[in-house]
């Protein structure tokens, strides 16, 4: 059984979210990169009650205090948009048009292994070397690492859901 699709950069985008969201899970929540964000916010807020305090106590300094104002508004803004740009630039520099991921593919499936061919080349991965099964609205993700997953849209893998859901049972509940 054998089906040919081809992904898009919002499939991408998808990937990226999943990837992100296992990464949140497994890291749980005091993990170092949340308590980085909580000291830089913490930080920030200092900072601004600092200001609005010396606002208060030396109003002459008002012109000086308004610079140092934007610049800490630039510098919050700027920290904020840091993630969106970087993913975005991600998805730029990762995807090349006539890469693997954005070509059309071909998936076949037999009861020993998933084989994915495209014009770059071919991978067959035991059913054994699928490490975990995620799925959205989209698209099934079959992890054969921690970040690296084999992307099947699920419309075109609608015929083959039965097959897929039986290949996979070994792994289903470890996404």
């Amino acid at each position: 059984m054998s089906t040919t699709f081809t992904l898009t950069v919002a499939d991408f985008a998808r990937l990226q979210k999943v990837v992100a969201r296992r990464f949140r899970s497994r890291a749980g929540l005091f993990s170092l990169q949340f308590v980085l964000r909580v000291i830089v916010w913490l930080c920030i807020g200092l900072a601004g009650a600092t200001y609005a305090r010396v606002m208060r106590e030396y109003p002459e300094l008002s012109q000086p205090l308004g610079t140092v104002a934007v610049l800490l508004v630039i510098a919050i803004l700027a920290i904020v948009a840091t993630p969106f740009v970087a993913q975005g630039s991600l998805r730029k520099f990762m995807l090349a048009p006539n890469g693997a991921f954005l070509s059309p593919q071909t998936v076949s499936m037999s009861a020993t292994s998933v084989r994915i061919s495209s014009s770059t080349g071919t991978t067959e991965v035991p059913w054994s070397g699928v490490l975990s099964r995620a799925e959205d609205d989209a698209n099934y993700y079959l992890f054969i690492d921690a970040m690296q997953a084999l992307v099947l849209p699920r419309a075109a893998m609608a015929p083959f859901v039965v097959q897929l859901e039986q290949y996979t049972a070994h792994i289903k509940n470890t996404a």
